[in-house]
């Protein structure tokens, strides 16, 4: 039953408005724009962390992207990547395969060189047909929310498939737009949109990060929020510009509003279900699972407990009662 409502996402059916099926050409060249400039400096370390990936699934694979606080500037971290293969069948395991096609995505570990110069990078593995899919179709906010924020392609395997993420990374926008106004006040204006968005989402997982988060996102990018909502605003997603610059009108009636109310309830709800599910899955295909969700609780959140060599050793069986306790302590929500 849990494994049918996880893949399915019936909840879809009844709650969450279908997305707009339309390519905006405005929407479209802005994010074209970014999406290929967003990594046009050279980095040793990044491109050998792409080409380390590339030799595990070879010719399988159909794109990288890039996002998250690398493209801040932050060295400090794991770069984050997500790559999509053109099957499952590319992956060498295959229990690990149906979890993929289960839940997806699956999260793996890569490494490039050798320590104290040592680079690593965590990724996300699913289908690019499953990647489209759920930009345009989830209900959860899971893959629209992150690839409504900027995102960078590190490789292709062809014109084709660039076109085909630029085409879904615009769909993440008119979905994260969709679904977002409803909640918002009749008249707003685009840090409004994209903070009270972005919190939103951040309720429908386990986020270690501070309510100010999203307030600092939209800071590091202003123009390009502003440029991105006024193309969004022209595309009739229930929205439009005012004469004051850079405030919007929102045109949904209550009854869209009360209903998008309960539509952000139950994603709350099915958000921890999903985050538990994935953190499990997670255990099971990540390197040193355990240590690097303490390293990133405690980044984000200043709080960190020692592990116990058995919690390290088997996490999904030990690792319980050391995160209810930094749940306690307010790690993350």
């Amino acid at each position: 039953m849990v494994l049918q409502t996880v893949r399915t996402h019936f909840l879809s059916a009844f709650l969450a408005a279908p997305a707009v099926l339309i390519k905006p050409e405005t929407v479209r060249q802005l994010l074209a724009a970014q999406l290929t400039g967003a990594c046009d400096w050279p980095d040793e370390q990044r491109d050998g962390l792409v080409e380390a990936i590339r030799g595990r699934y070879g010719d399988r694979v159909q794109a990288i992207l890039i996002y998250g606080s690398y493209l801040r500037g932050k060295r400090d971290t794991l770069l984050d990547f997500y790559v999509l293969l053109d099957g499952y069948a590319a992956m060498k395991s295959r229990w690990q395969a149906v979890l993929a096609w289960l839940l997806s995505p699956n999260v793996y570990q890569v490494r490039f060189g050798e320590p104290p110069g040592e680079a690593r990078a965590k990724y996300a593995l699913m289908t690019l047909g499953r990647f489209e899919y759920a930009v345009r179709h989830d209900f959860h906010s899971y893959f629209w929310a992150r690839f409504a924020q900027p995102c960078g392609i590190l490789y292709s395997r062809d014109d084709i498939v660039k076109n085909r993420i630029v085409a879904a990374i615009c769909q993440a926008s008119i979905t994260f737009a969709e679904r977002v106004v409803p909640r918002l006040p009749e008249r707003f204006d685009t840090k409004q949109l994209w903070t009270t968005g972005l919190g939103l989402t951040y309720q429908c997982e386990f986020r270690s990060e501070p309510g100010s988060h999203a307030g600092k996102l939209f800071d590091y990018w202003p123009e390009y929020y502003r440029s991105l909502t006024l193309a969004l605003a022209a595309e009739g997603l229930g929205f439009e510009p005012e004469d004051e610059a850079d405030h919007f009108r929102n045109r949904h009636d209550q009854r869209t509003r009360k209903r998008s109310g309960v539509s952000w309830w139950v994603r709350r709800v099915q958000g921890k279900i999903l985050s538990t599910l994935r953190l499990l899955k997670a255990a099971a295909t990540f390197d040193d699972a355990l240590d690097y969700l303490l390293w990133k609780i405690q980044r984000h959140s200043g709080v960190f407990i020692e592990p116990s060599r058995l919690q390290r050793r088997y996490p999904v069986v030990f690792a319980w009662p050391l995160l209810i306790r930094l749940w306690r302590k307010g790690a993350f929500r």
